[in-house]
């Protein structure tokens, strides 16, 4: 009788675990661009959005089974490349991401959808556009938490009367520049950043530990009204020049 209680009760923490685990919630990049208001005018340019260069840090903190050690209140994973791992706090497997290029091609994204350029797209060199845009990945970092109260596998009935059962956090950092694709001359420089995405979790209630693509929608509405004034001040001064 002991033994058929103990193995329903490990088969229940199992399941709970299996549900933190997020083994059914694969993530993949889904990025929908910004919607901005008619331009005062079109620039007639194009620009072109190259790879972004990776400068995060590649170290990756997964200690996230200590939360099934007793006396120890919860594992947790502290992430720079947060897709370099196969299971997050909340969620399974990060499909089809690569910051390095998902990120340039939402940016190529909004600049078309302002109307502000003939053609905006992703390229891997700069020839054929007016303009060029560039971008340095910082930071994106992850923070997960799978809480247990210092009771191990046994933790996960509190989760059921309750109680959080993990904690989230994204954050992410991106410098970006445009520049003149013929002189290289940078014309606008700015680092950007978005207030970190935190979330409590419970059993009933998991939440999105893959926040990303909303992160990078922030960012990509900031540039986009940054650099409207500069592009459009560019193109008059070379119609200007021209009908001199």
């Amino acid at each position: 009788m002991n033994t058929t209680r103990i193995s329903c009760q490990l088969a229940f923490i199992s399941i709970a675990l299996a549900v933190t685990a997020g083994c059914s919630t694969q993530k993949t990049w889904v990025y929908h661009a910004n919607s901005y208001p008619v331009p005062t005018a079109s620039t007639g340019k194009k620009v072109a959005v190259l790879p972004f260069e990776d400068e995060r840090t590649n170290i990756n903190h997964n200690m996230a089974l200590l939360a099934l050690v007793p006396l120890i209140p919860y594992g947790w994973q502290n992430l720079n490349a947060p897709e370099g791992i196969s299971m997050h706090t909340t969620s399974g497997m990060w499909l089809n991401f690569k910051p390095s290029e998902d990120f340039p091609k939402a940016v190529a994204d909004d600049l078309k959808s302002t109307g502000l350029f003939s053609d905006a797209y992703f390229s891997y060199q700069r020839g054929g556009s007016d303009y060029a845009v560039e971008g340095t990945i910082l930071n994106t970092k992850y923070d997960g938490y799978t809480i247990t109260y210092c009771l191990g596998v046994y933790g996960v009935y509190l989760w059921f009367v309750g109680f959080p059962a993990g904690w989230t956090q994204n954050q992410m950092a991106l410098d970006l520049r445009l520049a003149d694709s013929s002189t290289g001359e940078t014309l606008f420089s700015k680092n950007y950043s978005v207030t970190p995405k935190k979330e409590v979790s419970w059993i009933y209630d998991m939440k999105n530990d893959f926040q990303y693509a909303d992160m990078m929608s922030e960012i990509n509405l900031q540039f986009c009204h940054d650099i409207e004034p500069i592009v459009l001040k560019e193109s008059l001064g070379s119609t200007n020049a021209m009908l001199k």
